[in-house]
């Protein structure tokens, strides 16, 4: 018999697609899973907006994606916007709906309300995600809603309303006393305002979504998927399970968000379900060290629920409350019940981590960062709690605080392993490179063996132009570890460095020329996981070589590289190179456009903002898509009507050369498209490979059919790793 979990959603899709059969103003678009588990929705509703060019403007169709996670439906789905909307409930990474989720609540009662907010039908100004746009709500209320029409489909036999016509505006409705009635667009526009340049494209800064570890950190994790597939086969004593899984992406975030900081820009590349890649500030660490590096962020987690624990029985029971309470998502019970566990043993070091890690996963920075303060000062002699609070502060960009936490251990326990990497990857990021280089020439020479020891030892020489002593940890680095990977990180430094330049061409080509060779020999009919990530692994040396033709002053042949590569990965590091390209040619609109598409990828990207400023008197198109629109279609594939049923599915693709889908075939899904593996192998992929790539790519994406909106192929991004056989 199916678990509870699995019939709600079988029951929800039945009831959805029973609700929006027919019904032109929100249309199912695509599905993923069996019963579905991620939906994507299209509202062809009319909401607001804000232009790059800082005005409100209207929007006739909005697209939402909703997940529903292990905790469903005890714990809210979680949906985001994967086309800009201006409304004081939505960010650009999330929809508020905590104040009103009930596991009672239908999936189709939610996906109504949600449609209703677009059309500002409903909004709350009292605790908005978005402030400009709650101000602006309520200094415009007279001008709202924006579309009136009812959002739910009506009552059986009564008839639906169009979806009007391009350019043309909604029907009226009739509403009763005391509810406006607006009146045409340009009425209601005559008073628009223009948002300040700080807040231009953007409603509010975007939560900053968690950068990939860097490469001189910590490990590969599973991706969500895998995730999903461990815990239906884990035994059922492991009452813990959920609970440890939301500390693990919790710790993620921490320790990713802080790796930013170490100096080094090249993202790992590390399957993660959350974007991505580099070295100092943040340089390239390909899908193969994953697996030397697989021990990292499980095994702190395994440390902290380690540590000793409470001599108040009542102080251990409120733990294990709070536990109870993640399994059941419920976060304020959690954190009510960690605040008594530590209220009645405020020496409780692993209560006061895991309430730290709750509040960061809430957001609430300040609570979080008091937290993990008072967990080093309940036991100052325990070496997790510093490791827990200096990550933290470096997550936060504290990077001064960050390395006087690191430090205060240093004196604790100036042999533990995670000093070198850390301590040294902050000096980096601050060039304060002598201080740096004494922290990795000992993990060094304590280390004789450790290729990315001396890899660590060599860029810090490069850096502090120490360029023979340097190049010596370099060929050393190399000798311990010829593969592709190390060919890879080494030339990318020298190519930051400017370092021999020729040499660091050829270790690239000779990376690529590797990988590339792998990837011929993988089996299309049994796709592996490891198949899947070449692709990320071939596209980051593609970048490789692509910087060190930008820096030899090749730049048609830097071009040929990093097109394909930003093409494929859409990371900001690769479209920062590539926008630094276009402007060494004098491109400026494409360089800044290139910039602001970087920027969307990756807000945290150090030195891009200064280089659009430096082009700000470079005018751009008036009619242009948002940056993260343009991102989203970039991935995907527009396909002729393969059925007039709403359908979605999985479906592996071998890409090739001149940017063709060799091979197309099914993964899962709905069986109506089993057989459109043809229509796929019609259609192109988008940008050619470099040219003489001999690059075979596997890519995995959803199919979605939809009597409405018609078909097509959306890429998975490339952090992510679907499930594999």
């Amino acid at each position: 018999m199916p678990s509870p979990r699995i019939r709600r959603l079988i029951l929800d899709e039945e009831t959805l697609q029973g609700l929006l059969q027919n019904w032109p103003l929100i249309q199912i678009t695509g599905k993923a899973g069996i019963p579905p588990e991620i939906y994507r929705f299209t509202y062809n509703l009319r909401g607001l907006y804000v232009s790059g060019s800082g005005e409100i403007l209207e929007r006739d169709s909005h697209v939402l994606e909703v997940n529903l996670t292990l905790g469903y439906p005890r714990r809210a789905p979680q949906c985001r916007m994967l086309t800009p909307v201006f409304h004081p409930n939505f960010d650009d990474s999330v929809v508020c709906i905590g104040d009103f989720w009930a596991a009672s609540e239908g999936l189709d009662q939610l996906i109504i309300r949600i449609g209703r907010m677009i059309s500002y039908q409903e909004y709350n100004t009292k605790s908005p995600l978005n402030g400009l746009a709650a101000k602006w709500a309520a200094q415009n209320s007279h001008l709202l809603p924006i579309d009136p029409r009812p959002v739910a489909p009506p009552l059986n036999g009564a008839p639906k309303a169009p979806v009007p016509e391009e350019g043309e505006k909604p029907a009226p409705v009739q509403f009763g006393p005391g509810v406006p009635i607006p009146t045409t667009a340009e009425d209601q526009w005559s008073e628009k305002i223009v948002i300040s340049p700080e807040h231009s494209g953007v409603s509010n800064p975007p939560p900053a979504a968690p950068p990939p570890l860097s490469t001189f950190s910590n490990p590969t994790v599973s991706n969500a998927a895998e995730l999903k597939t461990e815990f239906a086969v884990l035994p059922k004593e492991d009452r813990f399970f959920r609970w440890r899984l939301v500390l693990f992406f919790t710790l993620l975030a921490i320790l990713s968000g802080c790796l930013l900081w170490y100096g080094f820009q090249r993202q790992a590349q590390v399957p993660l379900p959350v974007p991505t890649r580099k070295l100092p500030a943040g340089a390239t660490k390909p899908a193969g060290a994953n697996a030397r590096r697989s021990a990292g962020l499980d095994p702190l987690l395994e440390k902290v629920m380690q540590l000793p624990g409470s001599s108040n029985p009542e102080a251990l029971r409120a733990e294990d409350n709070a536990r109870k309470s993640m399994q059941a998502g419920d976060s304020a019970s959690a954190i009510t019940a960690l605040k008594q566990a530590v209220s009645l043993d405020s020496n409780f070091s692993r209560a006061w981590i895991e309430l730290g890690w709750i509040y960061s996963a809430t957001a609430d920075k300040s609570s979080a960062l008091n937290a993990f303060q008072r967990a080093v000062e309940a036991d100052s002699t325990q070496i997790v709690p510093y490791k827990t609070l200096a990550y933290y502060y470096a997550f936060l960009g504290n990077r001064n605080d960050a390395i006087g936490t690191w430090q205060r251990l240093q004196s604790l326990a100036s042999d533990d392993p995670d000093l070198a990497p850390n301590l040294g990857g902050l000096f980096m990021a601050e060039k304060r490179y002598p201080e740096a280089a004494s922290l990795f020439e000992a993990a060094a020479l304590a280390n004789p063996a450790d290729a990315y020891a001396q890899l660590r030892l060599g860029m810090v020489r490069l850096r502090s132009h120490n360029t023979d002593q340097g190049m010596k940890a370099m060929h050393k680095a190399l000798q311990i570890d010829p593969g592709a990977e190390m060919l890879n990180d080494v030339a990318y430094e020298m190519a930051e460095t400017n370092t021999n330049l020729a040499e660091a061409l050829v270790y690239s080509q000779r990376s690529i020329r590797d990988v590339e060779e792998r990837s011929q020999k993988v089996d299309f009919q049994n796709i592996q996981k490891a198949d899947l990530q070449l692709a990320r692994a071939i596209t980051a040396y593609w970048d490789t070589l692509g910087w060190i033709y930008f820096k030899m002053d090749n730049l048609a042949r830097a071009k040929s590289y990093l097109a394909p590569a930003w093409q494929l990965r859409q990371e900001g590091l690769v479209g920062d190179h590539l926008g630094q390209v276009y402007e060494k040619q004098k491109q400026f609109p494409a360089a800044l456009h290139m910039y602001n598409l970087a920027l969307e990828a990756n807000p945290r990207l150090d030195e891009t903002p200064a280089r659009m400023r430096n082009l700000a008197k470079v005018p751009l198109p008036e009619k242009r898509l948002n940056a993260r629109e343009e991102l989203n279609l970039m991935r995907t594939v527009q396909l002729p009507s393969i059925t007039a049923t709403n359908a979605s599915a999985d479906f592996d693709v071998l890409l090739v050369a001149n940017g063709k889908i060799e091979k197309a075939n099914f993964s899962s899904g709905s069986e109506a498209l089993r057989s459109a593996g043809k229509e796929l192998e019609n259609a192109r992929s988008g940008e050619a490979f470099p040219p003489a790539s001999t690059a075979r790519l596997i890519r995995r994406g959803i199919l979605s059919c939809s009597s409405y909106t018609g078909c097509n192929f959306v890429f998975y991004p490339l952090t992510v790793i679907p499930g594999t056989n």
